[in-house]
C-alpha cells in the first residue's frame, strides 16, 4: 500500500519529484524526453507581472455541455496526442490489474462485472470496461449532451459481437454531483463490482460536506472488496509549479503559464493546515479542460485533494487506499508488464520511448489513487446481467433532493 502525501504548505518539505532536469543538449533541442528516464526543466522562484488580459471562468457544467464530439481523426491530429494516448494507457492498466484480481474471487467465472462510472462523460471508457468483462456499465454525469454521445457510443459498440457490455443506463444529474446523494435513486437491487472516477474527483473537493457526499455515493452500491479508481490532480506537483514559478495577472491572481498546452491560476498560495477543503484553483488543458478564445483563456474552476484528509474521509466510509502513484511512478511500475499494450496504445513517435516534454509535463500533474471498500453487499449474493431488473436504455434526469 502506498502511503498518503500532504499538500506542502512550506517551500522546505516538497514531495520529492520523479522528474529531473534535462542535462542532454540533444534532448534540449529536441524538445523531448525519455519516457524511460522522465525529465523536466526546474525553475527558480520568481513573480512576474504578466500584460493585462481578460481570463474569464466556466462552471464545469457549462463547459461539458459545450464540449464538441471530437471524432477518431480530430484526436489523432491533435497537439496532445500522446498525452491523450498515455492517459488511456493508464486507464486501462487500472482496469485490466483490478478487474482481473477481482474475478478471481468469482466463485461462478462466467460472471461479468457490473461498474458504476460517476462522471462517465461521453463514455470514452466504455470499451475498455467491456474487454474487462463487465456486463453492465451504469453511468451519470451533469451534461446531458455528453450522455447522448454515450449511448451513440454504446449502441455501435453493441454491433461487433465480441462486445460484452449488455446493459448500459445513463443518468443525468441537474444537480452538481457532489450535492445529490444517489442510494434512493437507483434500482433497489442495483449493486457494483466497480466505481470509476476519472479526472473528475478534484471538482468535488469544494467542501467537507461536498467530499462526504461523494463518499456516501461511492459506498453506497458498492460490494464488499469493490474497488473505487480514480484519476485525480497532484495537488503537491501543482502546489511545487505555482510555488517555482508564477507570473500575477492584471487582478494580482498567480498565473503559471510555462507550457504551451496548459496553465494555472491561483488567487493566492497559502494553503492553512486546519482547512483541507475548499482550496480553489483555476485549470486550462488544451482540448480537455477549458477553452481558449482569441488568445484568452477561460478556465474551469477545480480544487486541490489534500490526500490525508481524502484518506481520513476515506476511512471513515471503510475505504483504504491500496495504490497511490504519480503518473510518472505508476509508468515506471507498470511499463514492463504491460509493454505491448504501452505500443499499441501511446504509439510513441519512436522506438527509445521519447515523448514531447510539454506533454510528459503534463502528466506529471496528475495521480492514481485505489480504494477497497471493507464492507458491503457479498459479491456472491448481488445479481447480474441478465438476472437484474430491467433498466431502459435511455437517459434518465435525476434531479436534486
Amino acid at each position: 500500500m502506498s502511503s498518503s502525501q500532504s499538500i506542502v504548505f512550506s517551500d522546505s518539505d516538497y514531495e520529492r519529484s520523479p522528474i529531473k532536469k534535462v542535462n542532454s543538449g540533444k534532448e534540449k533541442e529536441s524538445g523531448q524526453i525519455n519516457i524511460v528516464s522522465p525529465k523536466v526543466q526546474e525553475a527558480n522562484p520568481k513573480v512576474q507581472e504578466a500584460n493585462p488580459k481578460v481570463q474569464d471562468t466556466l462552471t464545469a457544467r457549462e463547459y461539458y455541455n459545450q464540449q464538441p464530439k471530437n471524432t477518431e481523426t480530430h484526436r489523432r491530429i491533435s497537439s496532445l496526442y500522446y498525452l491523450r494516448n498515455f492517459q488511456n494507457w493508464v486507464k486501462a492498466v487500472l482496469i485490466n490489474e483490478y478487474s482481473s484480481a477481482l474475478k478471481q474471487n468469482f466463485a461462478d467465472k462466467r460472471n461479468l462485472l457490473n461498474v458504476f462510472e460517476m462522471g462517465c462523460g461521453k463514455g470514452g471508457d466504455m470499451q475498455k470496461w467491456s474487454k474487462a468483462g463487465t456486463g453492465l456499465w451504469f453511468g451519470i454525469d451533469i451534461s446531458g449532451e455528453s450522455l447522448k454521445e454515450a449511448e451513440r457510443r454504446h449502441k455501435t459498440q453493441k454491433e461487433d459481437k465480441k462486445k460484452q457490455i449488455q446493459k448500459i443506463y445513463l443518468m443525468e444529474t441537474k444537480a452538481d454531483l457532489d450535492s445529490t446523494l444517489f442510494r434512493s435513486r437507483l434500482p433497489q437491487d442495483l449493486y457494483f463490482d466497480f466505481v470509476s472516477m476519472q479526472f473528475m474527483a478534484n471538482l468535488l473537493f469544494s467542501s467537507e460536506q461536498a467530499v462526504e457526499n461523494m463518499f456516501e455515493n461511492i459506498t453506497c452500491r458498492l460490494t464488499n472488496q469493490g474497488i473505487v479508481l480514480m484519476t485525480i490532480t497532484d495537488a503537491n506537483v501543482l502546489v511545487k509549479k505555482m510555488r517555482e514559478f508564477t507570473v500575477k495577472d492584471y487582478e494580482g491572481n498567480y498565473v503559471y503559464s510555462k507550457n504551451q498546452y496548459f496553465s494555472l491560476k491561483f488567487k493566492n498560495l497559502q494553503f492553512p493546515k486546519n482547512k483541507p477543503f475548499g482550496q480553489q484553483y483555476y485549470f486550462y488543458l488544451e482540448d480537455s479542460v477549458g477553452f481558449k478564445e482569441d488568445n484568452q483563456i477561460k478556465y474551469v474552476p477545480e480544487y486541490l485533494i489534500e490526500l490525508q484528509a481524502f484518506e481520513q474521509k476515506a476511512k471513515e466510509y471503510n475505504l483504504e487506499i491500496i495504490e497511490n502513484l504519480n503518473f510518472i511512478d505508476f509508468f515506471e511500475k507498470y511499463k514492463q508488464k504491460h509493454s505491448n499494450l504501452l505500443k499499441i496504445m501511446v504509439k510513441p513517435p519512436s522506438d527509445d520511448w521519447k515523448m514531447p516534454l510539454d506533454q510528459w509535463e503534463i502528466a506529471h500533474l496528475y495521480r492514481v489513487v485505489v480504494l477497497r471498500h471493507l464492507k458491503g453487499q457479498a459479491q456472491s449474493k448481488i445479481r447480474r446481467h441478465p438476472h437484474l431488473t430491467e433498466l431502459p436504455d435511455t437517459v434518465l434526469e435525476l434531479e436534486n433532493e
